[in-house]
């Protein structure tokens, strides 16, 4: 095409503006995009073998490689930048010299794939377009041009110079993405009748994009690649939605053969198939995209919602398995969502969060690499099974312990249905809830943890008030009251109640969580060895309850009541730390990072809420044991 007046000054000020001024990658991310993209689609129509096939044509791709060039240039600072501007000297050069199409087209999408990569531009839907709107989008804004068919023959098309291009053209459309498609939709093309149609909301624009990729492939091309998928062939190839958005029919076919291309039109006429099939940790990275989004856009709120959604509808599912590979890289996840989260929270710099978005992006595909790698080991689950099941389960079985130990050392045996039924609800209500939460009506990971967060605190109530009325019955004089008290009748119901309140709260604040955990390691690989991990940890804590019991009975009744108290004591601490954690994680209260390490299992949390409530809790509770320790008062 001949490029318009408009369209040249257009292109100088471009050029003089990006000479003066930093190119930040959020604005001017879209925009190189879209010029290489023009350049890989167009480039090999105008040059064969050397020779220029339509002089201004030639002109306009040498324009907008060196546009690219400059653009990248000035780009933000980033450590990828001097790499980028190499590429896009060697993409110019490749264009100035008149090499073939095919070698451009590679430079051109190879560029495009690492800017994508250094800046983290998005470069996919916020949520999956609805493919029953694009028909009707395409009769009214598409047909008339290039035709019902999508061949470039619509009744305006004799009218035009230069023609609305051909769907159907397999040499050109063979070279273009779904991206390609949406931004070439959304941004129009200078110097044609392609007008920009930023007037449509952004799904409308993605589901024309996806409906117009699709017109190059036959029905049957889908169907076949409907099988392919279904057989697992193609997810190596397109693990996330942007891979399926970025890739092209001619790059797919060079790849991974005609069944790589069928599973492609398969995806780009059901885009939801690859969203179903997204890992959690791609939801994790997709939902910080749009936090990140929202937040440019003023929408602090919104942003930080998603924030929280990515952590527990998405890594969260995961770092059970995470953790048994590798800890250190799940602490450092966490640390950075928590930053992430704290910059939206009090309103920083932009710029910071973008920082920090890279950084978690960047580490969140180092544990999805990590995975991987250990998706196929049966050893990595069973032992990934083995943790979570023993640190989700060790704090509850001391509790049930201590409390079986305190029926049968005081010959209150008949209480232990009570004990027994509490734990047994909480596993059964437990079960019920996850399955009400998958199946029927939608639980977000928010839910899950202001529910755990809420039993905690409440059993750490209850486990220091338990504690104390043992502290109490230390001394003799106390102790003989208690037993005259009790010689002619059982426990109060008040009390068994009271016991079998704590056993379910110990129980159920963990299952729902720890159900979650073991759906995700499971369709990590096959179930047996999760299997296997879990029932060796069930044994292990059965055991440690047995031993707790048993030799609880050999120690003084005084020394008994004594040690339950502090342990209890101890696990009300831990519970409270627990319980501000997870209300932190499902954003319901505030979380100030500290320097200092991390022990889940003892509730500590490097943060001021979290260890300013047990410092706390601790003073309290060694000011009333001095307090409860004092003798009585002489009647």
């Amino acid at each position: 095409m001949t490029l318009s007046i408009l369209h040249r000054a257009v292109a100088l000020l471009m050029l003089c503006f990006a000479e003066m001024t930093p190119v930040h990658a959020a604005d001017g991310g879209q925009a190189i995009l879209h010029l290489l993209d023009y350049v890989a689609a167009e480039y090999p129509q105008w040059v064969k073998n050397g020779a220029v096939l339509n002089e201004s044509e030639y002109a306009e791709q040498v324009e907008f490689s060196e546009n690219a060039r400059t653009l990248i240039a000035k780009l933000d600072a980033n450590p990828e930048r001097d790499r980028l501007v190499q590429q896009a000297q060697a993409l110019a050069a490749a264009v100035r010299d008149k090499q073939d199409g095919a070698p451009v087209t590679s430079l051109a999408n190879s560029l495009k794939t690492a800017l994508i990569g250094a800046y983290k531009l998005e470069v996919s839907p916020r949520k999956i377009p609805d493919p029953a709107i694009a028909p009707a989008l395409y009769a009214s804004r598409c047909a008339s041009c290039h035709g019902a068919d999508g061949r470039g023959d619509g009744p305006a098309a004799a009218a035009l110079d230069p023609k609305p291009s051909n769907f159907r053209d397999a040499a050109r459309q063979g070279r273009r993405s779904v991206y390609s498609l949406y931004s070439t939709i959304t941004l129009g093309v200078d110097g044609t009748a392609m007008a920009a149609h930023a007037d449509l909301s952004d799904e409308q624009r993605w589901a024309l994009a996806f409906k117009v990729s699709n017109l190059l492939f036959e029905p049957t091309l889908a169907e076949a690649g409907s099988k392919y998928w279904t057989q697992g062939k193609g997810r190596d190839a397109f693990r996330s939605l942007a891979d399926a958005v970025l890739a092209t029919p001619a790059d797919t076919t060079a790849r991974h053969g005609e069944a790589g291309t069928a599973v492609l039109a398969y995806l780009r006429a059901n885009p939801s198939a690859i969203q179903a099939a997204a890992t959690p940790l791609d939801y994790a990275i997709r939902t910080l995209g749009d936090s990140l989004i929202a937040y440019r856009e003023g929408d602090g709120k919104g942003a930080y919602e998603l924030a929280v959604s990515a952590y527990l509808e998405g890594f969260e599912l995961v770092e059970g398995s995470l953790e048994g590979l590798e800890h250190g890289l799940k602490a450092r996840v966490e640390e950075k969502m928590i930053g992430f989260r704290n910059t939206i929270k009090t309103g920083g710099p932009a710029a910071v969060l973008e920082a920090q978005h890279r950084d978690l992006v960047s580490v969140l595909a180092d544990a999805k690499s990590r995975l991987a790698s250990g998706e196929v080991s049966p050893q990595a689950q069973f032992v990934s099974s083995l943790v979570i099941i023993l640190r989700e389960g060790l704090e509850a079985i001391l509790v049930l312990a201590g409390m079986a130990a305190f029926l049968k050392r005081t010959g209150r045996e008949g209480g232990l249905r009570y004990l027994h039924g509490g734990w047994i609800a909480a596993l059964v209500l437990g079960v019920i809830t996850w399955w009400v939460a998958t199946a029927i009506i939608e639980v977000s990971g928010a839910q899950r943890e202001v529910t755990e967060g809420v039993t905690a605190l409440i059993a750490s109530a209850m486990l220091l008030y338990v504690g104390f009325w043992l502290h109490s019955r230390v001394s003799g004089q106390r102790w003989n009251a208690f037993i005259k008290s009790q010689v002619t009748g059982a426990i109060g119901k008040g009390t068994l109640w009271g016991l079998t309140a704590i056993s379910f709260l110990a129980v159920y604040r963990e299952v729902f969580e720890t159900v979650l955990f073991y759906q995700a390691l499971i369709a990590q690989g096959g179930a047996l060895p999760v299997l296997a991990g879990f029932g060796i940890g069930c044994l292990l804590l059965v055991a440690l309850a047995v031993l707790i019991i048993r030799y609880s009975a050999k120690l003084p009744l005084g020394v008994f009541f004594g040690v339950s108290s502090v342990l209890l004591a101890v696990m009300a601490v831990i519970f409270a730390g627990q319980g501000v954690a997870a209300l932190q994680a499902a954003g319901r209260l505030p979380a100030d990072p500290i320097d200092g390490p991390t022990f889940p299992l003892l509730g500590i949390y490097p943060n001021a809420q979290g260890l300013t409530l047990q410092l706390v809790l601790v003073v309290f509770i060694v000011v009333a044991y001095f307090y409860t320790t004092k003798p009585p008062k002489p009647a």
